[in-house]
């Protein structure tokens, strides 16, 4: 059993209909933000944890101006940051003494299912690019936020689940891949500008592909 994680109910809409035509497929709405994403899986997978061979996350992100990313790009994460843990300083977040945290919080992507969904992305043509993505609390809002986290990270895009998502699934020991597509770009806020519909029907479309060559994969395999 594969299970889907999204934030809201709209980012999988397009989905339903082949969702509910696999049987091997689940989806969970996890709800927005990193705590919300955290309790809602972490309550998943304690019940049906047993029976997920891994998650994917799928969902919508903001692209960092100067990363190389474009509006409706589709990015696979290396590597999730927790953008905006840390103290609050004038010039952007101070990270806690390294001494204060649990080890081995690394949040890199480097399970077997990774490959996996990248060939498959390959094989069908799919343009993508593998970035960094930082995960925060609060949406950036201005173009000094979004280039601060970008330089700070390395990162091509931002959301507000992916951390809490690889990390219960790291818990778990289940592997997970993430999967966005750009809405929008990190600037002055300009929502006028976005173009979130056209980001969630070209992930669902995205996601239906490769879930549906990894689902025939596992299957010949069986």
């Amino acid at each position: 059993m594969f299970l889907i994680a999204v934030a809201t109910e709209n980012e999988k809409k397009p989905l339903e209909q082949f969702l509910a035509a696999v049987d091997q497929l689940k989806v969970l709405v996890t709800g927005i933000g990193p705590v919300t994403t955290a309790a809602s899986l972490s309550n998943y997978l304690t019940l049906h944890g047993s029976r997920i061979d891994g998650v994917l996350n799928i969902g919508v992100a903001g692209a960092y101006i100067g990363s190389g990313l474009a509006k409706l790009d589709i990015c696979l994460a290396r590597q999730e940051f927790l953008g905006d843990f840390g103290i609050c300083m004038p010039d952007g977040i101070q990270d806690f003494d390294p001494g204060l945290l649990k080890p081995g919080t690394s949040l890199l992507f480097n399970n077997d299912l990774v490959p996996r969904f990248e060939n498959i992305l390959k094989d069908k043509n799919i343009a993508f690019k593998v970035v960094n993505f930082v995960t925060v609390n609060c949406c950036s809002g201005t173009a000094v936020r979004g280039e601060f986290l970008r330089e700070k990270f390395s990162a091509g895009c931002e959301n507000m689940e992916g951390a809490a998502v690889a990390m219960v699934c790291k818990n778990f020991n289940i592997p997970c891949v993430e999967l966005r597509s750009v809405s929008n770009m990190v600037k002055d806020r300009d929502t006028e500008s976005w173009q979130l519909a056209e980001a969630i029907d070209k992930i669902c479309m995205v996601a239906e592909v490769v879930l549906h060559e990894y689902v025939q994969g596992v299957s010949s395999h069986d």
